[in-house]
């Protein structure tokens, strides 16, 4: 009897760490993200452009407001909720500029987003504040080389934070502008 729960202890210890490793490259492997499991994201973006009817405010390190933006991309970014087979249209993209609001970002590199959902390194981000694709919270990555985004949209846990900086810059520039 002893011999048989030694045996099926013994099985466990090493089929368990086997599993959980074949699940880790399973899901590690296609977007080359070993750190998928991580909720981090600490990246400094090239350039924020801010949309809102039509007009575009455009953020680069050091200017005013961009801090804010960038952390509050970076803290939205590190919760992931559900991934979206959705993508966007060029007039869908194109009325995010000229009618709704959106964060689009740029980076010099390509980024990862950590999580369990498939989705590739990508140099662009794009955020809906308003208008199609709002509810729930999303974002859209592409490369720079492409003006479109590609299919697949990750559905944040929050971005309460982005929403929040992206009116307090966008008062700020209005306000200089004024000036």
């Amino acid at each position: 009897m002893k011999e048989k729960k030694s045996s099926i202890l013994s099985f466990l210890l090493t089929m368990v760490p086997i599993i959980l490793v074949a699940v880790w490259l399973f899901v590690a492997l296609p977007d080359g993200d070993l750190w998928w499991f991580l909720p981090i994201f600490d990246e400094q973006a090239a350039e924020i452009h801010l949309y809102r009817d039509g007009q575009e405010i455009v953020l680069r390190p050091g200017d005013a407001g961009y801090d804010e933006i960038n952390d509050a991309i970076n803290s939205s970014l590190k919760g992931v909720k559900a991934k979206l087979s959705l993508g966007i249209s060029v007039e869908s993209q194109q009325d995010f500029y000229n009618k709704y609001a959106a964060v689009e970002v740029f980076y010099q590199d390509p980024v990862i987003i950590h999580s369990h959902h498939s989705f590739r390194k990508c140099d662009k981000l794009l955020f809906p504040l308003s208008g199609r694709h709002y509810d729930p919270p999303m974002v859209f990555g592409g490369t720079q080389r492409l003006e479109t985004y590609r299919a697949g949209a990750l559905v944040l846990k929050n971005r309460d934070s982005l929403e929040e900086a992206f009116k307090v810059a966008w008062e700020t520039h209005q306000i200089q502008a004024t000036r």
